[in-house]
């Protein structure tokens, strides 16, 4: 019997938020993306946290992607913990804490690895806050290179697929082809509102950091119209949201 669950991991900059959001609309899955629970992650870590001068200008790259990885996998078990407790339905986790050795047996996974200049290439435009954004762009490039191999290697020692990104593939086929997708059967309405939730959370939390910027013209939302195939967005600040009882892109 096939998982009703997949995993999309892999390097920064590879592409896995853009295909398993793909698949989410297709298949009618829900997504579950590590990211938007980084916060509430950081949190019930409690952690101290590094200036961002300490972290990508002060902090050798390798020590970087030891420290990465092993946030990831503090990050991925309550990832788990927090799947354990959802009502049961199809779903597609991504994220770059998504580690090889520890998705459950019987999962289905495949490994997203960015060539250096792709990786570069989509990285670029990204803000990089820090007094010296040039220098950290190069020492986050090494580290995300560092902790890619890293990942790649532990997924193809465990028989995962790995894709290699260079902007040319097109990966939702690519993932189609190599795994058995699930057929979401959920109530999209209240699965794309549960998604929107978690990403609101944490874009409270984020715009509370001293990262977030000074101003902001509004987020992404999911629609929750709960047509399958659906994958428009709405811009909506936080404050919109919140007084928002369903987000709709069309009547």
């Amino acid at each position: 019997m096939t998982s009703s669950r997949i995993w999309i991991g892999g390097g920064t900059g590879a592409g896995k938020s853009t295909t398993a959001r793909a698949l989410a609309v297709r298949h009618a899955l829900r997504r579950f993306a590590i990211d938007s629970f980084w916060y509430a992650y950081d949190a019930r870590w409690a952690q101290p946290r590094k200036s961002p001068d300490e972290q990508w200008l002060e902090t050798p790259p390798a020590v970087q992607a030891t420290e990465f990885e092993e946030t990831s996998r503090r990050m991925m078990r309550f990832a788990l913990d927090d799947l354990a407790v959802l009502p049961d339905a199809p779903t597609v986790v991504e994220g770059p804490q998504i580690l090889p050795d520890l998705v459950p047996q019987g999962d289905q996974a495949v490994f997203l690895d960015p060539t250096p200049e792709w990786q570069r290439t989509v990285l670029l435009p990204r803000p990089m806050p820090s007094s010296d954004p040039a220098r950290a762009l190069d020492a986050r490039l090494v580290k995300d290179r560092l902790y890619a191999h890293r990942v790649a290697a532990l997924a193809r020692e465990r028989g995962f697929p790995v894709l290699v990104m260079d902007g040319s593939r097109d990966l939702v086929a690519d993932v189609e082809s190599l795994l058995e997708i699930p057929d979401g059967t959920a109530d999209l309405r209240a699965v794309r509102r549960w998604e929107n939730e978690a990403v609101a959370s944490n874009l409270r939390a984020w715009l509370a950091s001293p990262e977030a910027p000074w101003e902001h013209h509004g987020f992404p939302f999911a629609c929750e119209c709960g047509r399958r195939g659906c994958g428009d967005t709405v811009q909506l600040t936080i404050e919109e949201f919140d007084t928002t009882p369903q987000v709709l892109a069309h009547a």
